[in-house]
């Protein structure tokens, strides 16, 4: 089944870009300076969490689910590896929230809160590539 695995890792690869490019997307959208900007960015920002981040979330989790249930490993690596996609999937979450917030107020500054979630983001994208890589406590 190498092609559960590479349909795995695309769909991560697509993910994890569209996830650390979300919220610098959202902070700029806050910084409107005329009316037509703003519509179009506020329709890229959504088209992007939508159409891309979304699909390729849900195709990462369920090829992942599929090769947990091929393969049937429970290591204390692979419990922590799913801890930290849980938290990406917050982060995902969190994203839409903004995404929603900035479309009904586009004038509130959000700058913060996007630079808290990138970081948070990079740090979860981080411990999961080593936690799959080094497989501690193996």
């Amino acid at each position: 089944m190498p092609f559960l695995k590479l349909l795995h890792f695309a769909a991560l690869l697509c993910w994890c870009g569209a996830l650390l490019y979300l919220p610098a997307l959202i902070a700029a959208g806050t910084r409107r300076g005329e009316a037509l900007f703003y519509r179009d960015h506020a329709h890229l920002t959504r088209m992007v969490f939508t159409h891309i981040a979304t699909p390729a979330a849900l195709l990462a989790i369920g090829s992942g689910t599929a090769l947990l249930l091929r393969d049937s490993i429970y290591a204390p690596w692979l419990i922590l590896k799913l801890t930290s996609v849980a938290g990406m999937v917050l982060c995902h979450a969190l994203c839409g929230v903004l995404v929603l917030r900035i479309e009904s107020h586009p004038s509130r500054s959000v700058s913060w809160v996007c630079a808290l979630i990138g970081g948070l983001i990079a740090l979860l994208i981080s411990l999961t590539l080593w936690l799959v890589l080094a497989k501690p406590f193996a």
